[in-house]
């Protein structure tokens, strides 16, 4: 179990008034920090300096309740219009800041939100709202149960005296803490910042923003944002291991599932259109075309077209040797150069083997619009838009994919893998956005 730290102001009602601990006192008896932090203004600086009150009665107490406190002044004698709630602001936030570098995760910060003035308790309360740090605030009502509005001699003080006379100090004497439950601003902000991005389908950044407010969100909307990520970039040994089980809408994916795996990577250029990287999604059209019509030769065609691959699934001089799958090269090519594997060779297979002339041609125009934009976009500097792809392809980038969205659906209906489907990651998001409500 980790340690508890304090952090709390000092104002005129502590150590002990009227008989009963002020707020520093109360709070230090009930939740026994281990460290406690005292902001001292230039007033009570002064005090402290005069007879040491606020560290002494910590001292008593301590040996009262058999617990010892690790008491650090913090002193600001700059600090004189006190009434200052900007000043305060910047002041605690920079102190708490410190507290949370020196604490380890698993320990609790505490922060007296009664004690001090009204404009350094607005300053904690702001704080506490935008819930930037990670604290837990504190309030403490008066014995009375109203304003303190008697007066009592503080400038001579003792503190024996007034410890003896401590009704809190009896057994019996009541818990006036109150946790504040403060609306946590930042982090409703910070959800709605992470919708945002889903929406985008930025999930990298949903991601980082998900990082800032982890512990206030559950550990299934936790874990869906690290699965959404790693789905987005195609990393499917994290994408597996968080995702959340039974999730009715994202199964994982194998690595020897080919289907699966162009599915989702047929999804990742929708993504890129989404996203408006048309550069990108012009530059993926590539490695998803060449599979593509690589698993449409063995369908359509009857043909395993990797019996000519060698290894490194570049074509086989040796295994294309005095093949029909080499004379149908020549034909276009004449002496045909080995080497990578391209579309746009797969394509002159199929329009001469498949068996159905409608999906041949669609392959065809896709073909077609690869060789038109793809080495231009991979190997020149140039802004690709929607006007652009559509200029020198004749076709808009709807229309793209929807030829990419016919053609995976024709071989073997790769789209509709169980509840898999082309609003996939509309789906998904909707499951996320819906978890994080819950929190």
């Amino acid at each position: 179990m980790g340690k508890k730290y304090l952090f709390s102001p000092v104002g005129n009602t502590d150590p002990i008034k009227y008989c009963h601990d002020g707020s520093l006192m109360h709070i230090c008896r009930h939740y026994k920090p281990d460290v406690v932090y005292l902001y001292l203004s230039r007033e009570i600086a002064e005090i402290h300096r005069k007879d040491n009150r606020y560290v002494k009665s910590l001292e008593l107490l301590g040996e009262f309740i058999h617990h010892k406190f690790d008491i650090r002044i913090v002193e600001n004698n700059n600090m004189v219009d006190v009434q200052q709630y900007d000043v305060f602001y910047d002041e605690f936030r920079k102190i708490i800041r410190e507290i949370e570098e020196e604490k380890d995760a698993e320990d609790q910060l505490l922060v007296n939100m009664a004690s001090g003035t009204p404009a350094m308790k607005s300053a904690l309360l702001v704080m506490a709202t935008l819930a930037e740090y990670r604290f837990l605030p504190i309030q403490v009502s008066s014995p009375q149960k109203k304003s303190n509005l008697e007066y009592e001699e503080r400038i001579e003080y003792s503190i024996i005296d007034n410890f003896d006379v401590n009704f809190d100090n009896e057994s019996d004497a009541e818990n006036r803490c109150q946790e504040v439950k403060c609306m946590k601003l930042m982090m409703l902000l910070k959800k709605d910042i992470i919708k945002k991005h889903l929406r985008s389908y930025d999930y990298r950044a949903a991601l980082a923003v998900g990082k800032d407010i982890r512990q206030d969100l559950t550990e299934k909307a936790y874990k869906w944002l690290e699965a959404a990520d790693a789905r987005s970039v195609l990393d499917w040994n994290r994408m597996n291991r968080f995702l959340p089980e039974a999730n009715g809408v994202v199964t994982p994916v194998k690595t020897e599932n080919r289907k699966r795996v162009l599915f989702e990577y047929a999804l990742i250029l929708d993504l890129k259109l989404k996203r408006g990287e048309f550069a990108d999604f012009v530059r993926a059209i590539t490695p998803l075309g060449v599979d593509l019509l690589e698993l449409i030769i063995e369908q359509y065609c009857g043909i395993d077209i990797e019996q000519y691959y060698d290894k490194d699934r570049k074509w086989s001089r040796k295994k294309l040797y005095n093949t029909e799958i080499l004379s149908i090269m020549k034909k276009t090519y004449g002496e045909f150069k080995y080497g990578p594997v391209y579309s746009s060779q797969l394509n002159l297979i199929i329009q001469e083997k498949c068996r159905d002339i409608l999906i041949a041609q669609r392959i065809k125009e896709l073909a077609e619009i690869e060789n038109k934009v793809r080495n231009l976009a991979a190997h020149t500097i140039v802004a690709v838009t929607p006007e652009w792809i559509k200029e020198r392809t004749g076709k808009n980038i709807d229309e793209i994919m929807w030829l990419l969205r016919y053609i995976c659906e024709k071989y073997g209906q790769i789209g509709n893998l169980k509840k898999e489907n082309w609003n996939s990651y509309d789906n998904m998001n909707s499951n996320i956005i819906s978890e994080l409500e819950r929190t």
